[in-house]
């Protein structure tokens, strides 16, 4: 493979259908062999239980799993904690029913417990009059019993920005249709799961918890000129949103990959390769360290989703 150089990467959607999920990412994203109800659609994997598919260019067919141990720091960059594990994993989720209540490791657990660490961060794409989530819980006893009555719950609207670090308790809503990004990791231990009966996970929950941790809410910037706005940076990724309003000029350095998710609107993506890509809603693509693409918007309110680490 390393006879070809790394481009732009489009990768095929991998499809979750959990008993919650309802059928807006079909909906919003014209996807037409999504399960029904379809909770999940994890847009950029490498973990093993869902290593996402290219689906364009020389590459097409190989997985990131592979593409990733093989180019290594080429594909994820100089900052990434590994050469040879992808850091990141990127999903739409549609909450049609509530999910369940959780918490995720932080490194120090994570190493304890035999897992990877996972601190994610959730976009709310859509978001219904009544939809909601719940981050945290209200000072009490350090202890699961009743803990639905202490979660501190939080409106949601289209553009909330919600950071969700490790040892936080949480839990999404109905109503919600959301853009998460995620430390690559499938350590999510159930606490509660509001009478559904699935297996919960005290034990290692526990050792997660954070009693005091609280969530970062970043609700919708005022409306100004700029068509790239930074909305959050922590030290395992960055998020910013694009307005597209004209051409515009996209870098990687040598530290970071980039990865683009068009959430409205449609655009092209010219790079060194021989075709140019289109972007339509629902549309992300991986751009690996030091490349510079240009991005030309083909409709009004054309909207991007950028994230690096």
């Amino acid at each position: 493979m390393k006879a070809h150089t790394l481009y732009p990467l489009m990768f095929r959607p991998i499809y979750k259908g959990t008993f919650w999920g309802g059928n807006r990412i079909a909906e919003t994203f014209n996807r037409s062999h999504t399960p029904l109800p379809c909770a999940e659609s994890w847009e950029l994997s490498a973990l093993e239980e869902g290593d996402s598919i290219v689906a364009n260019g020389v590459f097409e067919g190989v997985s990131l799993g592979e593409l990733t141990r093989t180019f290594g720091r080429q594909l994820v960059g100089e900052k990434a904690p590994e050469a040879d594990v992808f850091p990141l994993l990127f999903k739409l989720v549609d909450v049609a029913g509530r999910c369940s209540v959780q918490v995720h490791p932080d490194k120090a657990v994570a190493e304890q417990l035999g897992v990877r660490p996972k601190h994610e961060l959730w976009y709310i794409l859509k978001a219904t009059p009544d939809a909601e989530l719940w981050a945290g819980v209200n000072e009490g006893p350090q202890q699961f019993e009743g803990i639905t009555s202490r979660l501190l719950r939080h409106e949601t609207r289209a553009g909330d920005l919600f950071d969700i670090p490790a040892g936080l308790v949480h839990a999404l809503g109905g109503g919600n249709l959301v853009f998460e990004v995620q430390q690559s990791s499938s350590a999510a231990f159930r606490i509660d799961d509001w009478g559904n009966g699935r297996e919960t996970h005290h034990e290692a929950a526990y050792q997660s918890v954070d009693w005091h941790a609280r969530p970062g809410i970043y609700p919708v910037p005022p409306e100004n000129s700029r068509d790239l706005r930074p909305r959050i940076t922590t030290p395992d990724f960055s998020f910013a949103t694009l307005d597209l309003r004209r051409m515009r000029t996209m870098r990687t350095t040598a530290q970071s990959f980039m990865v683009l998710f068009c959430d409205a609107g449609k655009a092209t993506l010219g790079h060194d390769g021989p075709f140019p890509l289109t972007l339509l809603p629902g549309d992300l693509v991986l751009i690996p360290p030091s490349q510079q693409v240009t991005l030309s918007p083909l409709a009004e309110k054309t909207h991007l989703l950028v994230t690096t680490l």
